[in-house]
């Protein structure tokens, strides 16, 4: 049997840490925006659905990271 060849979003060229950043900086800020008006409402739908919302957006922060580092080992190594 066969795998499938995945293609690993970090390989991709186009990449750009900061850009990716600011993008989750401004996510993350609406997110909480919409968490605390939700709470002001007592909407406990909402509540919960932006507490789930900011954990994604804390484990894609740390995702992030990880990439970023996997970025500058292989430029360390000349791998790029």
């Amino acid at each position: 049997m066969r795998l499938p060849n995945f293609k690993l979003f970090e390989d991709n060229a186009d990449y750009s840490p900061g850009e990716h950043a600011a993008q989750l900086a401004t996510r993350h800020k609406m997110n909480l925006e919409r968490f605390k008006a939700a709470q002001e409402r007592g909407d406990n739908y909402s509540i919960k659905l932006y507490e789930l919302r900011l954990k994604l957006d804390d484990l894609d922060k740390k995702k992030m990271e990880i990439r970023t580092a996997i970025q500058k080992l292989k430029q360390q190594y000349e791998k790029i």
